[in-house]
């Protein structure tokens, strides 16, 4: 007869891990009463991970026990850890106490590193037992057997005892291994190049007795500690709405908002498309500029950082310096250099939901193609981000760049993420009888009516200005513009 005295439907709690995206990925943390494998090569962050786990734990009142099998001492791996600013001192020693079992496990083998952990786990009174270098147990074995046997008397141990066991290892052994098919879950930490970028990720290979995200995860190691950055897409779960409402918000360009019905609709994403110079940015602070208390604003750019853009503003004629100085617009800066898009993501989403922004001008959307390390998730990435910015309420304008800056053998050609956006609006230069012309036309503007015609615009002291219609002139749109001939001594 089986004894089910012991069985409880109700799931085990997670406990949180304290490691920024981690326990998204792992859908709330660790699992009591459960042994983990943390594989990854020398430098990937094992030992990083784990000492930001413990010193997680400490800040709730709990203790842990960090068991090195190394010859490495204590006093180094807590130099080393003084740079993290997770690395709390009033802990070390007290909740977080390190100890070494590597002479135990030279001596008495596998059998005596076990009766250490039922010594001293108890008397830690520990719900965290970190083991460092489960290399070493394997070297150590007599035989796969004996380890084979180990690996289970930890999960037994960890059950009976109710603590949570963390056993990290650079061994290159795979998922036929015994130590990973008897663990509850295994987490493995690697690194890859994309051309002359190194990145980090993280992957959960397996996780009993819980769902969890899989797939690589992009990581990175700071004087932070080890953050982990789930794919944007894989997260997002079920969205909810905004509150829809017919209210337009001003482009702060008159003219414009006339040709589009009175403005850019509530909660769209706009797609400013157009070759370098030609007045993207210029729109986009306009746009920014109309601002209020009511409706926070923020620039989220790449190739210009505050100071420059008070400077354009300021020539401009826009107000952008005193909202930037009243709390009413917040410039945040990257320069394109090696940041990951998922990363970059999950900046605009906490500064969106830290003030409310309800105005938000992303300044060169082709950074995110930059920073991908997979080109192919970028439609799938953007979709995402601009469906969790219309939950949030937010109205979006961000720019994208055109190759061509007059003309083109190709034509006009978009981005991907051109499909993801509601509404776009083209800006583009028309040489027309040795004048330079910028000229601004609607493409799309979903859910809208809008003038289908090609007008002149100019940017000067007063900002942008919508100039009239362009007359007897086509191919501005395809890079070709050209005047048509008068017939009978009207426009054809």
């Amino acid at each position: 007869m089986t004894d089910n005295s012991t069985y409880s439907p109700t799931a085990p709690t997670h406990v949180p891990t304290g490691v920024p995206g981690l326990d998204a990925v792992l859908k709330g943390g660790l699992l009591p009463r459960a042994v983990y494998i943390v594989q990854g090569g020398p430098g990937e962050g094992k030992t990083i991970l784990a000492n930001q786990i413990c010193y997680s734990w400490a800040a709730r009142g709990e203790r842990s026990l960090y068991v090195t099998l190394l010859a490495e001492t204590h006093h180094r791996l807590l130099r080393h850890l003084q740079n993290m600013r997770f690395m709390d001192n009033q802990f070390a020693g007290t909740s977080v106490v390190y100890e070494s079992a590597f002479d135990i496990l030279r001596t008495d083998g596998l059998e005596g590193i076990l009766r250490y952990l039922t010594r001293n786990g108890k008397r830690q009174q520990a719900s965290l037992i970190v083991i460092d270098g489960l290399f070493a147990l394997e070297e150590n074995a007599a035989s796969e057997r004996a380890f084979r046997e180990f690996i289970n008397d930890l999960s037994i141990y960890a059950d009976v005892v109710g603590c949570t066991i963390l056993l990290l290892t650079n061994s290159k052994r795979d998922s036929g291994s015994p130590e990973f098919t008897m663990v509850d879950g295994w987490l493995h930490l690697g690194s890859d190049e994309d051309q002359f970028r190194t990145y980090r990720y993280l992957q959960v290979r397996k996780f009993r007795g819980s769902d969890f995200i899989s797939g690589r995860h992009m990581s990175s190691i700071t004087s932070d500690g080890f953050r982990v950055f789930p794919r944007l897409e894989a997260v997002t779960g079920d969205l909810q709405s905004a509150n829809m409402c017919d209210e337009r918000l001003s482009t702060g360009v008159a003219g414009l908002d006339d040709i589009i019905q009175g403005g850019i609709p509530f909660s769209s994403t706009t797609l400013l498309v157009g070759p370098t110079g030609v007045g993207k940015t210029t729109l986009g602070l306009s746009f920014i500029c109309e601002s209020s208390e009511a409706e926070p604003g923020l620039i989220f750019g790449f190739y210009e950082d505050a100071h420059r853009l008070r400077r354009r503003a300021k020539a401009l004629g826009l107000e952008l310096g005193a909202m930037i100085d009243s709390g009413v617009v917040e410039v945040v800066h990257h320069s394109p250099t090696e940041l990951l898009q998922d990363q970059l993501a999950e900046e605009i989403i906490e500064e969106v939901r830290r003030r409310g922004v309800k105005r938000l001008f992303i300044d060169g959307i082709d950074a995110f193609k930059q920073a991908a390390v997979n080109e192919q998730r970028l439609g799938r990435f953007v979709s995402t981000l601009t469906a969790i910015l219309r939950c949030e309420g937010v109205t979006t304008v961000f720019t994208a760049e055109l190759a061509e800056i007059v003309g083109g053998e190709h034509g006009l050609q978009f981005a991907a993420v051109s499909a993801i956006a509601e509404n776009i609006i083209l800006l583009r230069y028309a040489e027309l009888e040795s004048r330079l012309y910028r000229t601004l036309a609607i493409l799309k503007m979903r859910e809208s009516g809008f003038d289908p015609y090609v007008y002149e615009f100019y940017l000067g002291e007063g900002g942008f200005k919508l100039g009239g219609r362009m007359e007897r002139t086509e191919g501005v749109v395809t890079g070709q513009p050209h005047r048509q001939t008068l017939t009978g001594g009207r426009d054809a």
